[in-house]
């Protein structure tokens, strides 16, 4: 078996297992006849993520001439990187709802970028605030779609 197969394969189940889990979104009560909800993206990328991986193994089983998967394959991976950015979208994920989008994924981005070797804070703090407050206007006043603000947000703002 090929690295593009054995790739391929793993990029399914995990594309497969994300756009099951899109199911267990909950909607808002009145937005059940809205076009843009918070399953919307989620929904597509997983979609678009399975069609990818398919082809992808189509294509790694049509390849006659691929290099096989080899422990010096296997040795030459970044598995140190690998496991840090798990556990940092594992930290994400729990403390999306304490802290928050904006703050959550500031957080997360910065790390990552700490993670990748970035060393530059202007460059990290200006894109890690950009993306992380960009795309959560886009989502609530552009798409229309709801973020909660967090609870850490809330309990600073005194909303319930």
């Amino acid at each position: 078996m090929t690295k593009n197969t054995i790739g391929s394969i793993f990029f399914l189940a995990f594309s497969s297992f994300y756009f099951y889990s899109v199911f267990s979104i909950k909607k808002m009560p009145m937005a059940q006849f809205e076009v843009m909800t918070a399953s919307t993206f989620p929904f597509y990328i997983g979609l678009t993520g399975i069609i990818v991986s398919i082809i992808l193994l189509v294509l790694s089983l049509l390849e006659k001439n691929e290099e096989n998967l080899s422990l010096t394959y296997l040795r030459s991976l970044d598995l140190k990187t690998t496991t840090l950015f798990i556990l940092l979208m594992i930290f994400y994920g729990f403390t999306i709802r304490p802290l928050g989008f904006i703050f959550s994924t500031m957080i997360f981005l910065a790390i990552g970028f700490f993670i990748l070797k970035e060393r530059n804070i202007k460059r990290i703090f200006l894109i890690s605030v950009g993306v992380s407050v960009g795309f959560y206007v886009l989502l609530n006043n552009v798409l229309g779609v709801y973020i909660d603000a967090g609870e850490f947000i809330n309990n600073l703002l005194g909303v319930n």
